[in-house]
């Protein structure tokens, strides 16, 4: 099937909700992209179509909501630009990550589903309950996603080449550089422990990290975002992998955590994650960068003694979260909720 993925947010190549959409449409799929977070115009990422959004479709901050007239009009922008990728990209359906693309693409008369990331909240809950009504199917990253059917997240975790390395050398934190993903605990943290490490990250928080990572004296390195295929390399030259985290976040899984597992790095996580609920003994956590300098600085000390538990790491992440699981349940999906759907007349 041809499918089109439509996404506000999503940072083609980049984001994690890149990752997470491709591995699970491909190769099964033909996919193609628009999205606000793409560059203007049209463009491949990864051998993928790619569109990004023009002005005004993109310029949804500058449409005063309370201003009728202009919401009218930026949603009809944003409606016509997505009817022309499905067009141009001769898609069956359109694949929605957020709420906005889902209404532009329901404005659009385009057949649609949503892939919820997370909990649903960016207009009223009637109008919410209406996409949900018209959508051809929804699913959710979460379980507890009103209307949607879960089907969790997971990764193709064969891109990435385990290794069992003699000693811990260097520590990484992928990250979205956002105040609940505390990349300032791992910057800290690191840059006390004695071992080298690398932030890897794009977000509102990046200048800031930027200048944090600067001031380590060369212990803490700042790298841009990584995309999906350069990933397991990048993962590869280190040893152990950190996953920050807001405690009372609404979302405690944490894809970064699954790959560094695949890879074969020590997970090292906070109390309140899913790894340290699910399975406490894979992991050792902290609470703050004092307490990550701490376990860091253990690790490297006893390294040959978490060989058995590297190993149970890597067990564990395939056996939760294959994507061939997560295939099957999303090509079920299809198969129950569409006949091959007649693209849509002008």
């Amino acid at each position: 099937m041809r499918i089109l993925v439509a996404s506000w947010y999503v940072v083609p190549g980049c984001s994690g909700g890149w990752t997470t959409v491709m591995d699970l449409l491909l190769p099964r799929h033909q996919a193609a992209f628009v999205g606000a977070s793409a560059r203007p115009g049209e463009g491949l990422c990864e051998g993928i179509p790619v569109r990004g959004l023009s002005w005004p479709a993109n310029a949804a901050d500058g449409w005063p909501l309370a201003n009728r007239i202009r919401k009218r009009l930026f949603d009809r922008f944003l409606a016509q630009s997505v009817r022309r990728a499905f067009e141009s990209f001769r898609a069956d359906i359109v694949l929605c990550l957020d709420e906005r693309m889902a209404s532009a693409s329901h404005g659009a008369g385009l057949p649609f589903a949503m892939r919820l990331h997370s909990h649903p909240g960016l207009l009223p809950v009637d109008e919410y309950d209406e996409l949900v009504t018209s959508a051809l199917f929804v699913t959710g990253s979460q379980p507890d996603i009103r209307g949607a059917v879960f089907l969790p997240h997971s990764v193709d975790l064969s891109r990435f080449e385990y290794a069992e390395p003699p000693s811990a050398r260097s520590v990484i934190m992928t990250s979205s550089l956002v105040e609940a993903e505390n990349p300032a605990i791992f910057v800290k943290g690191t840059a006390a422990s004695g071992l080298r490490g690398t932030l890897v990250g794009h977000g509102p928080l990046r200048a800031e990290m930027e200048r944090l990572c600067a001031g380590t004296a060369g212990r803490v390195d700042f790298c841009g975002p990584v995309g999906r295929a350069a990933l397991p390399s990048l993962l590869s030259a280190h040893q152990i992998g950190v996953a920050c985290l807001q405690k009372g976040w609404h979302t405690t899984y944490q894809m970064k955590v699954t790959e560094y597992q695949a890879a074969g790095l020590f997970p090292l996580v906070q109390p309140w994650s899913e790894l340290s609920r699910l399975a406490p003994r894979l992991t050792r956590t902290f609470e703050d960068a004092d307490g990550l300098a701490e376990q860091i600085s253990w690790l490297a000390s006893h390294w040959a003694d978490t060989l058995e538990l590297r190993r149970a790491n890597r067990a564990f992440a395939f056996e939760r979260y294959s994507i061939e699981a997560a295939r099957e349940q999303f090509d079920e999906i299809l198969r129950s909720s569409i006949t091959r759907p007649a693209r849509p007349t002008s």
